[in-house]
């Protein structure tokens, strides 16, 4: 079964016609399943209704948007005003003692915004006026509702939906002052990638994804002819990027990723993932199998359709070769150094000097990728609460075999790693082993826990100081 062909099994299966929306999948949320509590995703209705619209299922896909917008929050002076529920039983926010990305997801106002839009704008011959008028009601409260400077500079992917909502709003309202903020915003966006040659949320199997969906609507219905030049040159970059760091024969995107849910593509669904099999790759080598609604992170292939109408603005740019000789990327931005090495039978990256608090238990600064017993599998670090920041350098030993030092500085008075792995894992209080790669601890961790989640294994290591180091072997690829 194709991943279509899979999706458009999965949105029948999950389709609620007495309420008129998707209901949760079991893969959801890893290790709990929601779809017990007979919730309704409201972003995964409004891909949903781009499904059916583009199979022709024009009164589903018009139930579905009619539903959608009328969960919208009106305009108002809370911050959530102009958003969307994430499920349709979230109850409204509790005013004042509200909090953000719990009672309510500011984002939401992107994402909706920017999957109505391209409904209204691919299928609207196919929409009643009243779905026009209210997805076009909707766009409004969207931009409208968004406050001045929550969306930070370096938060790229709401960043980059805003850019392209403003400057449609702007235009079909004839809002010359909007149309102008939008463009400013465009302007932001492109001095900060033109000084770091990159996006901020770099190499995240996800949120690149989004980007490149983003980018492509700047590119294929673009508000102004700024907003096509500059979208056009980002997707060439991230395309190419995303290309030199893909391993086909280890079925996975080199790191370090600065955002993750997981390393390995085949154990959950990610918008590279998603891009990588739309551009030719097996669907079995860059998502899991079997693909239906146990499949962690599953809702995320509600964005086949929006991937398959974008993808003549990005597949050109991306390009799927064997790695048959030694590759290498660096990417800095300021102080912080990204770096990535490719060899045909081990890919590891690595990265020193980033300090942020913004989504750290997705960082990871150290990964490596290679093969036991002929299965590709991989290990990575990644940052329990306790822990600040990692830093991973490499230094090779006489031999040049890959090998790193790694540093950790915790929050207080203990430090932690999370060390996760798609094979068994040997551990003690100095060292965990998995294959080729060792990790050599220069003390004995206090506590260590184990356990086996629906993306790999994991051990947490926690020690009773502020600082820990390690060597890091990686013994191939000489």
């Amino acid at each position: 079964m194709s991943a279509f062909d899979a999706l458009r099994h999965m949105h029948d299966e999950l389709w609620d016609d007495e309420r008129g929306m998707v209901r949760y999948a079991r893969g959801v949320t890893p290790g709990i399943d929601l779809s017990s509590l007979n919730l309704h995703s409201v972003r995964e209705t409004a891909l949903g209704a781009l499904l059916d619209l583009e199979v022709g299922n024009d009164e589903r896909g018009i139930t579905a948007i009619r539903s959608v917008l009328a969960l919208q929050s009106p305009l108002s002076e809370w911050p959530w005003s102009g958003t969307f529920p994430v499920t349709a039983e979230q109850p409204e926010p509790p005013g004042r003692d509200a909090i953000e990305w719990v009672h309510y997801d500011p984002n939401w106002r992107q994402f909706l915004g920017c999957i109505l839009a391209l409904a209204a704008l691919e299928h609207g011959d196919a929409l009643p006026d009243d779905v026009i008028g209210g997805i076009a009601t909707a766009l409004v409260r969207c931009v409208m509702g968004e406050p001045d400077g929550r969306i930070a500079p370096w938060y790229t992917n709401p960043n980059l939906m805003h850019a392209w909502l403003q400057g449609r709003v702007g235009a079909a309202a004839g809002d010359a002052a909007l149309s102008e903020a939008g463009l400013t915003r465009v302007e932001q966006i492109a001095e900060r990638f033109q000084r770091f040659g990159d996006v901020d949320e770099y190499n995240s199997p996800t949120y690149d994804g989004i980007d490149l969906l983003a980018l492509a609507l700047w590119v294929r219905h673009p508000p102004s002819r700024r907003h096509q030049e500059v979208g056009s040159a980002m997707i060439a970059r991230l395309g190419e990027r995303i290309s030199t760091l893909y391993h086909p024969a280890l079925g996975a995107t080199c790191g370090p990723y600065i955002r993750a849910y997981g390393l390995e593509p085949r154990r959950y669904v990610s918008l590279v993932g998603l891009w990588l099999h739309h551009s030719g790759e097996p669907a079995e080598a860059v998502l899991p199998t079997p693909l239906d609604q146990n499949s962690v992170h599953v809702h995320d292939l509600y964005f086949l359709p929006v991937i398959r109408c974008l993808a003549p603005a990005v597949l050109p740019h991306l390009s799927v070769a064997d790695v048959r000789i030694e590759r290498r990327h660096v990417q800095r931005f300021g102080d912080t150094h990204a770096e990535s090495l490719l060899r045909p039978d081990v890919a590891v990256g690595w990265e020193f000097d980033r300090r942020q608090e913004f989504s750290i238990d997705q960082y990871v600064p150290f990964s490596a990728h290679f093969t036991i017993g002929g299965q590709p599998t991989s290990i990575g670090v990644m940052l329990p609460d306790e822990t600040a920041w990692v830093d991973c350098r490499r230094i090779d030993d006489e031999a040049g075999a890959p090998r790193f030092e790694l540093r950790a500085g915790g929050r207080a008075e203990d430090v932690g790693l999370r060390i996760v792995a798609g094979s068994e894992l040997t551990v003690a209080p100095a060292h965990v082993t998995m294959g080729a790669c060792e990790i050599h601890f220069d003390t004995s961790a206090e506590e260590i826990t184990e356990t086996v989640t629906p993306i790999g294994r994991e051990v947490q290591l926690r020690w009773a100081t502020d600082r820990v180091a390690a060597r890091v072997d990686v013994s191939i690829g000489v």
